[in-house]
């Protein structure tokens, strides 16, 4: 028996799982990330996670997987540059090696995302795939026969970041009307609280709308309208076999999905085949279950950019 260990750094928390071969869930569990966001204590808080999986697994421990968010320095394995940590060439693995004497995998937070969907998830039967992680902000992965592509700069799929509305809100970024600004979870948070004057949590707000509570129904058909405009005109550009849907916003479930698909079959008068939306098996889970994969598929030899 083996087992893998998957550790998903994001800007407000540190989620963790260990899983057996197949990866099925064996533990799992959340700490906050500190809130100065510390360099030596984070990398204090991830080594205490795998020291406590470690203790839980039975025989082999095949590594640890770990996905990251930012840019990513390959050569160093670690962060070249995270604005949600606020981290500039941070050497992520060299320090937990110095604590745990393990073989260590990395991949980018969404793109690990993508991992967990295209080798054990909802794209395992296709070969084209892009992946829509839509949470907080709203990112994405591009694979091709089962290669992701990364782009010259390690850049590729910002998807968050298309203008789908020129007059629309500021984005982060600095332009106006990005796709993140208009249909993410952050988006509807805002534009519900512009019309109630309440702040209410994504979770809600989806409940409110299943029941056809007003404004929360019309804010969520809006965002969803958006995101179905956007997937078409990526449809246009990169022909994929099929778009999973993952990421925080993805445990509204197949509701959200009927939302989305409204607005995007209706864009669709010439295609031949319009490219099925699934939800994704993981859905909030698809970074760490990634993570956790990483040294899984390096064992069957499917996957691997790099082992340290």
């Amino acid at each position: 028996m083996a087992f893998s260990i998957g550790i998903d750094l994001g800007g407000t928390k540190i989620a963790g799982v260990l899983v057996d071969e197949e990866l099925h869930i064996l533990a799992e569990e959340k700490i906050l990330v500190d809130r100065e966001k510390r360099v030596e204590k984070v990398i204090g808080d991830i080594e205490l996670l795998v020291r406590g999986f470690q203790e839980k697994g039975e025989g082999e421990c095949w590594g640890v997987g770990l996905a990251l968010p930012g840019l990513l320095d390959w050569e160093k394995g670690g962060i070249a540059l995270s604005e949600n940590l606020n981290w500039r060439d941070v050497p992520v693995i060299p320090l937990l090696k110095e604590k745990l004497p393990l073989s260590f995998f990395m991949e980018h937070d969404v793109r690990s995302g993508a991992v967990a969907e295209t080798y054990f998830g909802a794209a395992q039967s296709f070969q084209d795939v892009l992946y829509i992680s839509v949470g907080t902000g709203i990112a994405g992965s591009l694979i091709w026969k089962r290669n992701i592509i990364r782009g010259a700069h390690e850049a590729s799929a910002e998807l968050g970041h298309m203008v789908i509305e020129p007059n629309g809100p500021l984005c982060r970024c600095g332009n106006a009307g990005c796709l993140e600004t208009l249909s993410s979870g952050n988006a509807m948070e805002r534009d519900v609280f512009h019309l109630t004057g309440k702040h209410i949590k994504g979770e809600e707000i989806f409940s409110r709308a299943r029941e056809g509570a007003s404004p929360y129904q019309e804010v969520v058909k809006r965002a969803s309208a958006f995101l179905g405009l956007g997937l078409f005109n990526l449809v246009q550009i990169f022909d994929p076999e099929v778009i999973i849907l993952g990421g925080g916003v993805a445990e509204a479930g197949e509701w959200w999905v009927e939302t989305i698909e409204e607005e995007y079959q209706n864009r669709f008068f010439w295609t031949p085949t319009i490219p099925p939306l699934l939800l994704g098996r993981f859905r909030s889970r698809a970074s760490v279950m990634g993570a956790a994969a990483l040294p899984v598929l390096y064992k069957r030899g499917e996957y691997v950019r790099s082992i340290y």
